[in-house]
């Protein structure tokens, strides 16, 4: 049977469209970035799972993960293969092309990386538990973005707080953008592991300033007034403990406080 030219000319436009979807990515494949873009968007926590074709492992790593979404208030899973090129940005910027996986990596529902950890032996509670607190989090995102930052820890109403604080913003100001400013409320409930981790008392009578160095270095700590320049000088320092989610393990002149 013989066929007319428009119909013939109809089916090659079809059967093209259709090469044309087959070679595009499916959602899932491409939408790893979008998926931690969104979920900073909806300030959702994100357990990224790294994988790739034939790795053990991966269905007991995605059920500690949903039971941790599960437990979680606002968190969701996102999976990644390594092995995808729509992927390979995203492997570049956190260096995944050489761990041992799956591996689970925590982002901070303000997007920053918080941590990660290989899935053997890994539990709900434990993946829970490296979540940070919205404080930490702010702070660790703005280490990561180069910044020096200013932890300002205080409560409502307390001798000094409002002169603590004006020290920190004039110390910003003398530092020309280099300095950032994270408060945090003593009385926080939320926030008592992180003051810990900065080694601030929550029971202080006076405003707590830690200095942080853009090298995540903890290299100065202030109970009271301190000096804007004081403050500006500290955060250039070299050397110092770790800030929470800063210096990874080996980092040169970065030892733990």
């Amino acid at each position: 049977m013989v066929r007319s030219k428009s119909w013939l000319a109809g089916l090659a436009s079809i059967l093209g469209s259709v090469c044309m979807l087959l070679a595009l990515p499916s959602a899932s494949e491409a939408s790893a970035a979008q998926d931690l873009a969104k979920a900073k968007d909806k300030g959702k926590v994100a357990f990224v799972l790294v994988t790739e074709p034939g790795a053990s492992g991966v269905a007991e790593a995605e059920g500690v993960i949903r039971d941790a979404v599960k437990k979680s208030k606002k968190a969701t899973m996102i999976l990644l293969d390594r092995s995808k090129p729509e992927n390979a940005e995203l492997v570049s910027r956190y260096r995944l092309s050489g761990p041992q996986i799956p591996v689970v990596l925590v982002f901070a529902s303000n997007g920053a990386l918080a941590g990660g950890a290989l899935v053997g032996g890994m539990t709900s509670e434990r993946l829970l538990g490296m979540v940070p607190a919205k404080r930490e989090a702010e702070l660790i995102g703005l280490l990561q973005s180069g910044q020096a930052v200013l932890v300002l820890a205080s409560r409502k109403d307390m001798a000094g707080e409002p002169e603590a604080f004006r020290a920190c913003e004039k110390a910003r100001e003398l530092s020309t953008g280099k300095l950032s400013i994270v408060r945090v409320e003593m009385d926080d409930r939320d926030e008592q592991a992180f003051m810990r981790k900065l080694r601030i008392d929550a029971g202080s009578a006076k405003p707590v300033t830690v200095v942080i160095s853009s090298r995540g270095q903890v290299t100065g700590a202030f109970e009271g007034l301190a000096e804007p320049a004081a403050l500006v000088l500290a955060s250039t320092k070299v050397g110092g403990g770790c800030a929470p989610g800063a210096c990874k393990p080996g980092t040169p002149a970065c030892k733990p406080r």
